[in-house]
């Protein structure tokens, strides 16, 4: 391969900021354009995006500095954190959180993305700022890089590197699908309920026969009961760790705490690790794959399944076990259920922050029917053992790419 040659990123493309429109004005927001702000990037899986949780209208757009980055910008967090890195899937604009660039001739985009990844530490340490760190368009501009002279070398190298993150979204793809039908099948059985009578009919829709429950203040079905929460499952919280027992080594224990805990995902990216366990430990923080965990504060209720070993719980976090392992599927079905979601919110505590008591969750009371139930978790089966080993996959392929990034970019392999 030819010689690398070193270039000050201003060099590779065109730094540009963001701005945020006045949000006294509820019209400068709308669904006109696509808006991304760091936060948007903290829950992206993968390496595109093409909108963010809010878009700006046009008026929104021309009241402030937004600039219109093409498709194919590199989005790069700047402040509250450095280092956020995605691709512009198609035309947007960012608040004032980024510095994106926009590549040039002579670089190819995915392989600036990945180079940002790579160096994303580096600039980070030359962030300034007293109150949070932030990293200036005139700095990120003079930070060096080297890179392959030829669109031809920096695209092996990105092609290596985007087969496995190809991989990787393809199976958030699958779980996403996954989920969807887990919430289709939920609704038919224990909203709708119309699971299929004796007859292979759905119930409801059948005329099977209702009654209403006053404890629930619904229609149920005839032959279900009212119970409490607590009467099926346990809800434990973690263990508080002291900071002696914290490591960097990425092999040790993975402490599970809020942030890792995502919706319908444990988010490995950004680990705590354990140098050893205490011996008071209690067994259940020793967490196993297809475990459930529930956000106990802070953005109450997120719910995951676990996929990997070694991870040991946190205090912040709740594990729920089911007193019938076999009925799993249906837990973790209900408490991703937007309505137990709202009655999870209603049971919270705190004004700052919000608190979700295992003592107050098991008290919650729901429709159940044993026969019912099982048959649903009978049917989910196979979707939640496939959901745990796309994650594990997911995490294998990840460790993998991570593995190669930098080797590639200090050539110490050469893409094939």
């Amino acid at each position: 391969m030819s010689e690398w040659q070193t270039f000050c990123l201003k060099d590779l493309g065109k730094i540009v900021g963001g701005a945020t429109p006045s949000t006294n004005n509820p019209k400068n927001y709308g669904n006109k354009i696509a808006w991304i702000t760091p936060k948007d990037l903290s829950t992206l899986q993968g390496r595109y995006i093409k909108k963010g949780s809010r878009s700006i209208s046009r008026l929104g757009f021309k009241s402030c500095s937004c600039v219109l980055l093409p498709k194919h910008a590199i989005l790069f967090s700047s402040r509250a954190p450095i280092g956020y890195v995605a691709i512009a899937k198609k035309r947007l604009c960012t608040n004032q959180g980024f510095k994106s660039i926009i590549p040039n001739k002579k670089i190819y985009f995915e392989f600036l993305y990945y180079l940002l990844k790579y160096h994303k530490d580096n600039i980070s340490n030359i962030g300034g700022g007293t109150t949070f760190k932030e990293v200036s368009g005139a700095t990120l501009g003079l930070f060096k890089v080297k890179i392959p002279p030829t669109y031809y070398e920096q695209q092996k190298i990105a092609h290596t590197l985007s087969i496995l993150d190809q991989k990787i979204e393809n199976n958030h793809k699958i779980n996403e699908l996954l989920h969807k039908i887990l919430e289709l099948l939920y609704e038919q059985y224990f909203v709708r309920f119309d699971f299929l009578d004796e007859n292979n009919k759905p119930y409801q829709t059948s005329g099977g026969k209702m009654k209403f429950s006053k404890e629930l203040n619904r229609l149920i079905p005839n032959d279900f009961e009212v119970k409490t929460l607590g009467e099926l499952v346990d809800i434990f919280s973690g263990y508080s760790f002291q900071s002696n027992t914290y490591s960097n080594n990425k092999n040790d224990y993975i402490l599970i705490t809020n942030k890792n805990v995502q919706h319908s995902l444990v988010d490995l990216s950004i680990t705590t690790n354990l140098l050893f366990l205490p011996k008071k430990l209690p067994k259940y923080c020793l967490l196993e794959p297809t475990n459930i965990l529930i956000t106990l504060t802070g953005h109450i209720g997120r719910c995951a399944l676990v996929f990997s070993k070694n991870c040991i719980l946190n205090q912040r976090v709740g594990v729920v076990l089911p007193k019938e392992k076999e009925l799993n599927p249906f837990y973790y079905s209900l408490i991703r259920n937007p309505l137990f979601s709202a009655i999870l919110q209603r049971n919270a505590i705190g004004s700052s922050q919000q608190n979700l008591s295992p003592i107050d969750t098991l008290k919650i009371q729901i429709p159940f029917n044993h026969k019912i139930i099982k048959q649903y978790s009978k049917t989910c089966e196979n979707i939640i053992k496939l959901l745990v080993s796309n994650m594990q996959a997911t995490q294998t392929l990840t460790v993998l790419r991570d593995f190669l990034l930098p080797l590639l970019l200090k050539q110490q392999v050469k893409p094939q």
